[in-house]
This record gives structure tokens, sequence and C-alpha cells, in this order.
């Protein structure tokens, strides 16, 4: 498996999943742009340890939720790379667990925008090249909250991860016969920041406990292993897929 020669963009680079798939789209030979928001520390660390792999990076700045931000983030990487070969729309949060009848409707549009608007923006950018060139790979990271309902006070999330996947389905369809495939990733309990800001440590315990058959929650390694198979030529006959990878929590 080598990803020698492509170019890659990954949104939400800075940290967690995102920095795990940006350094192991490196390691198998991508350049890579990383997009971030508000890590930039995180954003150049990243960027610093895929060139001590030997490979391009650059980190951009920008707000994936509007449409001109996604824009110029596109625009910085094709200065810089020329062509893209592998989309990864990873930028994603909760926002904050509140009951669904005390939800702000300025939350609801902001967890939507930044979880499924910002994949159909990226998604929008990507396509014309990828078209171009007669190839590509976009992969969408959900949440296993999409196939379940998610934990409770997280409505908006979880229904925009699930937009997410049907987004991918769709996408998947329409893009098939110019050799681009659509797929997407649905990870339970990953070890990362995001678990530490929005599931109480006693809550995740029993959960892993009680609920996932592996008995231990994932890595973000675990998970960019997967992204950089399916961005591969060895899975060039996936399209339209939702994988999940969460241990056994839910299966399909």
């Amino acid at each position: 498996m080598t990803l020698v020669g492509r170019a890659a963009l990954v949104t939400g680079g800075s940290s967690g999943i995102g920095a795990a798939i940006a350094e192991e789209l490196a390691r198998n030979g991508a350049s890579v742009t990383l997009s971030y928001f508000r890590n930039e520390t995180g954003a150049r660390a990243v960027a610093e340890r895929i060139e001590r792999l030997g490979q391009a990076a650059l980190a951009v700045r920008a707000d994936v939720r509007f449409k001109s931000e996604v824009v110029t983030l596109f625009r910085r990487h094709f200065d810089r790379f020329k062509s893209l070969d592998i989309l990864v729309n990873n930028a994603g949060d909760m926002g904050k667990r509140v009951p669904t009848n005390e939800t702000p409707e300025e939350l609801w549009h902001d967890v939507i925008n930044l979880n499924l608007s910002s994949v159909f923006f990226c998604c929008q950018e990507a396509l014309s090249p990828m078209i171009g060139q007669s190839r590509g790979r976009i992969i969408n990271i959900s949440s296993v909250g999409a196939r379940t309902g998610g934990g409770p006070g997280a409505i908006p999330y979880h229904a925009a991860k699930a937009g997410v996947i049907a987004l991918t389905r769709g996408l998947a369809k329409e893009v098939a016969r110019h050799r681009i495939t659509v797929n997407a990733i649905a990870p339970g309990i990953i070890e990362t920041s995001f678990h530490e800001r929005h599931t109480d440590p006693t809550q995740r315990a029993e959960w892993i406990r009680s609920l996932i058959p592996l008995q231990r929650s994932g890595q973000p390694e675990e998970v960019a292993k997967l992204v950089a198979f399916i961005a591969s030529e060895d899975a060039e006959y996936i399209t339209g897929a939702t994988m999940d990878i969460n241990g056994g929590m839910a299966m399909y």
C-alpha cells in the first residue's frame, strides 16, 4: 500500500484523529494540507512531524463552517500542491451536551454547520479537480452515534453525523463514473480530547466495560490506518460504504 505522489487535504488536523490521519497519510507517501481553527500550535507541530517524515506539509487556518473559508483553504492547497487526490473531512465537534428541549437555535446551527455543512462545502471544492483527473478519494468521518443515536444531550451532533453517512452514499453514486470513491468511517470511543471534554470519565469507563466487547477504547492511529487503506489503490472497489471502528460497540 502506497500513497507516494498523492496530495491530501485533512480538515481538523491539529489534534486527535485528524492529526493521526494526516501523519499516517504522510507516512505512506502523501503530501498533506491540514486545516485547523483554534489550535495553531498543534497544527504547526503536526506539520513539523510530517516534514520530519520527509513529506511536504501545509497548515492552514479555516473555519470550515463557512463556504468562503473553505474556498480559501482549497486555494491555498492548490497553490502549494497543484492537485488533490485525497480529501478527509474530519473537522467536527459536539459543542456541548444540552437536553433537546433546552437546545438554543444557535447551537443547533453551529453544530450542523461544523459537522455536516463543512463536509458538503469541502466535497464541492474537491469534485471539479478530481473529476478532471478521473481519480479521487473522499473519506468522511462520521460517528457511532450516527448509528445508535449516541448519548444524551447531543442530538444536533448525532443528527449531523447521520447526515454525513447519507451524504456519503448519495455522492458515491453520483461520482462513481469518474473513478472517485466516497466512503465514511464511524469511530466509537477513541482516546482523544473529544471524549475528555464531552464524556464523564466514570461514564466512559462504564461504556467500555458494558458496551464494548473488546473491553477497551480505540486509538487515533487505528482510525488513521483505516483511512490510509481506503485512500490507497488497494481499496479502489470500495465506495458508498460506512466502516465501523468501535471495538464491537455497535454491529451492523
